[in-house]
């Protein structure tokens, strides 16, 4: 099973949100997908849905807030909300769990280690660290869209290089 999440602000009007509505029209695999929306904190989304689930692919969509025209695909979180600590004791920074990327447009992706410290970075880093822990094998990936974006463009790159990664199947 594929999750497929985005953080929406509480009109669905961000590009995160709009861009999952476009996902869903042409994401096409033999997987079953779950597609969900976060309005607010991470956590209660975290438990309901990852915690204790198995997923083979979970892809994340949150909007960047900084300035480009380029999606960032996020590579490492940091144990940081804020300015407290996300998990005691847990590493201050850890690698995502990627799929293997090999094919992407850099016209179109860049690639981060600068996740933030905000909601995006809490469930990247809750949902890696939950991986480690439990030995889980599932794979995410992290876009961070800008968000002066057209949702049908993003959508469609984002599905390019998912397709060209072999990431659905």
């Amino acid at each position: 099973m594929i999750l497929v999440y985005a953080f929406s602000n509480r009109w669905g009007t961000n590009i995160a949100r709009r861009t999952l509505g476009e996902l869903q029209k042409i994401l096409i695999c033999r997987e079953e997908i779950n597609y969900q929306v976060i309005f607010f904190h991470p956590r209660t989304f975290f438990n309901k849905y990852i915690k204790n689930t198995q997923y083979s692919l979970i892809i994340g969509l949150g909007d960047f807030w900084g300035e480009g025209e380029k999606i960032r695909i996020e590579t490492a979180v940091k144990n940081v909300y804020g300015q407290e600590t996300i998990y005691p004791l847990a590493p201050i920074r850890l690698e995502v769990s990627m799929p293997d990327l090999e094919i992407y447009d850099p016209k179109v992706f860049s690639i981060s280690e600068n996740m933030g410290t905000y909601n995006c970075n809490w469930l990247v880093f809750m949902t890696q660290l939950q991986f480690s822990q439990h030995q889980k094998t599932g794979r995410q990936i992290f876009f961070h869209l800008p968000k002066r974006a057209a949702a049908t463009i993003m959508a469609k790159n984002i599905f390019l290089v998912l397709r060209a990664n072999s990431m659905l199947k």
